[in-house]
């Protein structure tokens, strides 16, 4: 259990960098630890787009190099119905949207969340 929760916070963590675009979202699916993901970032501050492509790349990039398999896709907003949203953690003007999760994961990506200094929401 406690390597899924390094897992869940360092893929919710990598989601919460600084990305920016206008109204760009940062979808990675993959899997870490055994568990499949697909989570994705939001942001509606603007920057260049190759730079918001370039840190996209670079969270799947990083979840890698720890032993996980994921993709990233750059596109306007992220998919509908997620299971919990997570606004603002660390600060930073993002929103983080997940899914596939069983219910103790969720709990687990809340408390990850919410001890980042986000708030969390259930759509």
């Amino acid at each position: 259990m406690r390597l899924v929760s390094r897992a869940l916070l360092l893929s919710a963590l990598l989601l919460a960098s600084p990305l920016a675009a206008a109204k760009g979202a940062c979808l990675i699916q993959g899997q870490l630890s055994g568990m499949s993901f697909t989570d994705c970032s939001e942001v509606d501050a603007a920057s260049p787009d190759g730079a918001y492509k370039m840190q996209c790349e670079s969270n799947a990039a990083s979840i890698k190099s720890v032993g996980g398999s994921a993709t990233a896709t750059v596109s306007g907003a992220c998919p509908a119905y997620p299971q919990g949203i997570c606004e603002n953690p660390m600060g930073r003007k993002v929103r983080t949207y997940y899914y596939g999760r069983n219910a103790q994961t969720l709990v687990v990506t809340q408390r990850s969340c919410e001890s980042a200094g986000g708030t969390w929401r259930s759509p």
